[in-house]
Order: C-alpha cells, then sequence, then structure tokens
C-alpha cells in the first residue's frame, strides 16, 4: 500500500513520542522509505539515535550536520507525504501562523506534499480556543487532522488528548495515500456517512451461534477513506468488526445480531446524506433460542442429530428506501457475481451494488485486499485487484460521481 512512498516523519517534543518508533517500524514494514526530523524538545523523549537506526538515514536535527545542504529544504523537497506526530499544541500554533523557528518547522513549511497532523496534549489544552482555531485553520489549509482519543493522560487523569495507537495512525496513512492516488477526485466535507462492517451473529445458545465470515475490514476501509476525506462518518460495527483498530473522530456503535443492525440503519437513515451497507447479514435466526447450552442426547442414535427451526431476518437495505440518502449495499457471491449484484440491484431499490468474488482466497472476507464491480443504474465499473483502502475510495469516487448523475435528473438526495 505505501511501497515507494517517501514519508517523513517530523517528530515534536511531547512525551507520546516514544510510541513513533512503532509507527516508523510499521511504515518501513509497508514498504515505505522513511525520514525524519526532530525538535530540541522530542529528543528528550526518544533518541535520534533510534531514529537512524530504523531508518537507515540521519535523522534532521537543529545545529548538526545533515547529508544534504540546506537538510530542512531537502527534506521538504524529497517527501512524497508528511506525519507531524505527535503533534504538540506549541507546533500546531507554529505551523497555523506560518512560524519556522527549528530545522523542523522550516521543513514543514517548505513541504508542498499532504500533510496528517496527529495531535497528542492535555486535555485543556486540546479544548482550549487558541488550540481549536488553529487546528480549523491547518484543516482549512488542507491538512488532515487525526484528532485525539480519550484516555489515561500523562497527567495522572483521563480526558482528550492521547494519541492513537500506532496502527490506527498506520492505517489512516494508507487512507490518506489511497485518498491521493485519486488526486483530490473525492471530497465529501459536510456530509453525513453512515457504514455498517462485520459479521452479524445469531444466537443458538449462551455458548453457540449462526454467522459468517466477514472481517469488517472493507466496511472500517470505508469509514477511514470517508472521514479523511471531509465526512461525518458513524461506523456501526458487528461482533468481527469490533475489534478492529478505528479512527478517534469516527462515531462508532456497536451491534450483534441482524435486528440490532436493523434498528440502527433505520435511524441513521433519517439523516445520512450516503448510507452503505458494508455488512454481511444473517439472512436467518433461529425461531427459539435456547436459554441453556444444548447438550447431547446420548440416549439417542448418533443418526438423529439436531434440528433447528430458521425464520428470516429483516431485509435491512430494502427497507431503508427514502428520498434524501444514497444508499449503497454490497453482494457478496461465489458465482455468477455479476448477474446477481445486477438482479440485487433493482429488487432492493438501492442507487449502487458493490460486489465482489468470496469465492476467491486472495479477495473478500478476512483478506487486506479486494477486487469489486460497482453497478449502478448508470454504469457498471470494475476495480481490479487492490488493497481494501485503495477500493474503498474507488467506492466513494463512484459514490460521489453517480450522485452528481443522479442530481442531473432531479432526485433530491444531494
Amino acid at each position: 500500500m505505501l511501497e515507494g512512498k517517501k514519508i517523513a516523519v517530523m517528530i515534536t517534543g511531547g512525551i507520546a513520542a516514544y510510541k513513533v518508533p512503532s509507527f516508523v517500524r510499521g511504515l518501513i514494514k509497508a514498504g515505505a522509505q522513511v525520514r525524519v526530523a526532530m525538535t530540541p524538545q522530542a529528543e528528550k523523549f526518544v533518541t535520534a539515535e533510534t531514529l537512524k537506526v530504523l531508518t537507515k538515514y540521519p535523522v534532521l536535527l537543529e545545529e548538526q550536520i545533515y547529508p544534504e545542504e540546506v537538510g530542512h529544504v531537502h527534506l521538504a523537497d524529497w517527501a512524497d507525504l508528511a506525519v507531524v506526530i505527535p503533534a504538540t499544541a506549541n507546533t500546531l500554533s507554529k505551523m497555523a501562523n506560518g512560524l519556522a523557528d527549528n530545522e523542523l518547522t522550516s521543513s514543514l513549511l517548505a513541504m508542498t506534499c499532504p500533510k496528517m497532523l496527529v495531535p497528542a496534549m492535555n486535555s485543556n489544552m486540546w479544548s482550549n480556543f487558541a488550540t481549536k482555531k488553529n487546528i480549523a485553520t491547518l484543516k482549512e489549509a488542507g491538512l488532515f487532522v487525526i484528532e485525539p482519543e480519550d484516555g489515561f493522560l500523562a497527567e495522572g487523569y483521563s480526558g482528550k488528548g492521547r494519541m492513537p495507537d500506532p496502527e490506527v495512525i498506520l492505517q489512516a496513512l494508507y487512507a490518506l495515500s489511497a485518498l491521493e492516488d485519486l488526486k483530490g477526485k473525492v471530497s465529501l466535507a459536510g456530509e453525513k456517512v453512515a457504514i455498517s462492517a462485520g459479521g452479524t451473529e445469531e444466537a443458538i445458545d449462551p455458548v453457540r451461534f449462526i454467522g459468517n465470515r466477514s472481517s469488517g475490514k472493507m466496511g472500517v476501509a470505508l469509514a477511514y477513506v470517508a472521514a479523511l476525506a471531509g465526512a461525518e462518518v458513524t461506523l456501526v460495527c458487528a461482533k468481527s468488526a469490533q475489534v478492529l483498530p478505528v479512527l478517534p473522530q469516527i462515531q462508532t456503535r456497536e451491534i450483534t445480531t441482524a435486528r440490532e443492525l436493523n434498528d440502527v440503519m433505520t435511524a441513521l437513515n433519517a439523516e445520512a446524506d450516503v448510507l452503505i451497507m458494508a455488512a454481511a447479514v444473517s439472512d436467518f435466526r433461529v425461531e427459539n433460542q435456547s436459554q441453556r447450552k444444548i447438550k447431547k442426547d446420548k440416549s439417542k442414535p448418533k443418526a438423529t442429530g439436531l434440528q433447528l427451526n430458521l425464520v428470516e431476518n429483516p431485509d435491512i437495505l430494502k427497507g431503508l428506501s427514502n428520498e434524501t440518502t444514497y444508499l449503497v449495499g454490497f453482494a457478496a457471491e461465489t458465482d455468477h457475481v455479476e448477474d446477481y449484484a445486477k438482479e440485487k440491484l433493482q429488487r432492493k431499490g438501492v442507487h449502487m451494488i458493490v460486489a465482489n468474488d468470496v469465492s476467491q482466497k486472495n479477495i473478500g472476507f478476512g483478506s487486506e485486499n479486494n477486487a469489486v464491480t460497482i453497478l449502478t443504474q448508470h454504469s457498471e465499473v470494475k476495480i481490479p485487484l487492490a488493497n481494501k483502502f485503495k477500493i474503498a475510495a474507488a467506492i466513494l469516487q463512484e459514490i460521489q460521481r453517480d450522485r452528481h448523475q443522479e442530481i442531473k435528473k432531479g432526485c433530491s438526495f444531494l
């Protein structure tokens, strides 16, 4: 996903800097070329030698010899992407006001590549009006901001200001890279997007359930990309998706059963501009769930087996139709994929169906990759094998394109 990307990691002086070597390691394992710059304060929390060993390249520091002349400009010209991590309130203020009083801020001021900011600070500093103003200024300038999460802070109490885990930031960078590959063709600023992810479960008894193999990775990738494209995202997570890391600015709702999912998506449908049903829903549930674990009846022959009465769950997607929401469904098939998807597009009465072949082991359920066919009333687009973040960006691009097609016809959901 990041293969060959040149990424500048800019470390400022917050205690969360101790997490950065793990993040850098993740970037390198993903195939990126990494170079690092550090402020003098950052050196109090993590050593430049550690980052030099990891990246196999000297760190840009104050009053230190760098391999190239005018090191801060060279790093700025070299980078395809830059990540400021952790971004302290002090550095955010400098960036918002164009100050360049050290090598790191000088390099940032010279950079024209996309920049992702990962703020981390005391919760009172994060909520201060000055910080909010600086964040708004930086967002308006086109920088991407990963909000801090609620959690236990270095000060000994909990609040919003904690830096997300390196894995969350790495996934955000995957999403940003996917968006940048589309060269600004996806913008969801001001839009409300609801997405479901994972596989629902229907209890047989307190121990067993009926479920499916959906990992939730496709839905979560869609949530990441939509959030970085400017949308206000609500992610409805079935059990399998609840273990996946999620951006702090993405609102999450947890469900287990198809009926729970139906209730939540119906409520979200009333306000959403776009609703994407990426969850794999159990079509049936047990009619009479046992309140105790079902035991083998050893008095009966083995051939007797166990019989379960199944009843249909609600058809969630079909029941969501309204005039103001752009509706997207998924069709996970094992054969006749496009034929079934076309039929589903008409039967469900939705705007888009995203179809994929889950019989192939290298795509679909549980995989990091996917390959899909996107069908609308106006087009059929094939997206070849790619990382799910790239697939997510392509799906959102097609949603944006098709919505504009619909508005030309006089539809009211834009």
